[in-house]
C-alpha cells in the first residue's frame, strides 16, 4: 500500500527541526529510523499533515561515564549494541538490543525513536523503566527538560512528549550489580509477547537492591514492585525465586489478543522473572 499524502521536511539541524515542530503542531509526525512510522503510513494507520525527517540533525553521541550511558536520540541500535563501554555500563541494554527485530532492522532503528514510539511490548522502554532511566526533551519555545522514564510513558504508543518537543537523548544509569534482559517471542525477531529486565545487587548473600521491569503486560512498561519488595533484604533461595515469580504473575492483569491470552502473559512474566533472577545469581556467584 501507499502512504497518504503529506508534506515532507528534512531540517538540517536540531534547531531547525524544533522550529518546524513548533510551527506544524499536532499535524506533524517525526521520522527517526522509520521502522515504526513507515509501516503505519503504508497501512494508512497514520495520516499526518507533515513528516519531519530527523536524519540530518545530529544527536548521535554516545557518552559513557562512571554513572551510566548518555545516548543521543539518533544513535542507531546497531551502533549502541556493539559499543563495549555501553556493554559494561548497561549490559541489560545491550542484551535488549539483541532482541530488537533483526540486524537489518537495528541498522535503522534509533534509540530515541524506539523510546518515543512507546510500544508497550518494546525492549528499550522496559530497560529504562527498570533502571530508573531519564529522557531528555527539548522544544524551541520552552527549552530542555528531563523526565524520569517511570513518568514518560502514559499509555499505548503514548508519552508525555508535547507536539513541539523532540527526544534528544536518553540516560541509562549504571546499576551497582549485574543486569539482564529476557523476552518470550514466537520466533526470533518477532514482536515479544512478554519481556523482563532485571538488575540485582547482592552483599553477603543478601539482596541489597533489585529492579524488575516488564513489557507486554500493561499499556506501558511497568515495575514489578511487589516482587522487588519481597526480595530486598532476603537471601535468594529457590523457594524465594518461585515466590517472586508467583507474586509477579498475581499482580498483573494483561489483556488478551490473537497472540496470547492475558493469563498466559501473566504466567510467563513470572517465569521470565524467575529465570532472570537465576541467571543473575549465577553472575554474582562467579
Amino acid at each position: 500500500m501507499k502512504p497518504p499524502p503529506f508534506a515532507y521536511h528534512a531540517p538540517a539541524s536540531l534547531e531547525e527541526s524544533l522550529d518546524l515542530l513548533g510551527e506544524l503542531g499536532d499535524g506533524a509526525a517525526v521520522l527517526a529510523g522509520g521502522q515504526s512510522l513507515i509501516p503505519l503510513l503504508n497501512l494508512r494507520l497514520a495520516a499526518p499533515d507533515a513528516v519531519v525527517d530527523l536524519r540530518r540533525i545530529g544527536c548521535h553521541a554516545i557518552v559513557v561515564g562512571p554513572d551510566g550511558a548518555q545516548i543521543g536520540a539518533m544513535a542507531r541500535a546497531s551502533v549502541v549494541e556493539r559499543d563495549e563501554e555501553v556493554g559494561v555500563a548497561a549490559p541489560s541494554l545491550v542484551e535488549a538490543l539483541h532482541e530488537v527485530g533483526h540486524p537489518q532492522i537495528r541498522n535503522r532503528t534509533t534509540i530515541g525513536g524506539s523510546v518515543a514510539h512507546a510500544d508497550p511490548a518494546a525492549e528499550l522502554p522496559t530497560v529504562l523503566v527498570a533502571l530508573d532511566g531519564v529522557i531528555t526533551l527539548r522544544s524551541a519555545a520552552r527549552g530542555e527538560r528531563t523526565v524520569p522514564a517511570t513518568e514518560f510513558f502514559d499509555g499505548v504508543f503514548s508519552t508525555i512528549r508535547e507536539p513541539d518537543e523532540l527526544v534528544t537523548s536518553v540516560w541509562f544509569p549504571r546499576f551497582d550489580g549485574p543486569s539482564t534482559f529476557l523476552e518470550l517471542a514466537r520466533r526470533p525477531g518477532d514482536f515479544a509477547l512478554v519481556g523482563a529486565c532485571l538488575a540485582l545487587s547482592v552483599a553477603d548473600g543478601v539482596v541489597r537492591d533489585v529492579r524488575i521491569g516488564l513489557s507486554g503486560v500493561a499499556d506501558r512498561p511497568v515495575r514489578a514492585r511487589d516482587a522487588e519488595d519481597l526480595l530486598r533484604g532476603e537471601q535468594l533461595t529457590s523457594a524465594r525465586l518461585a515466590e517472586a515469580a508467583t507474586v509477579t504473575s498475581s499482580g498483573l492483569r494483561p489483556g488478551s489478543d490473537v497472540h496470547a491470552s492475558g493469563a498466559y502473559r501473566a504466567t510467563m512474566a513470572g517465569v521470565l522473572v524467575q529465570r532472570g533472577l537465576a541467571r543473575l545469581i549465577g553472575t554474582v556467584a562467579r
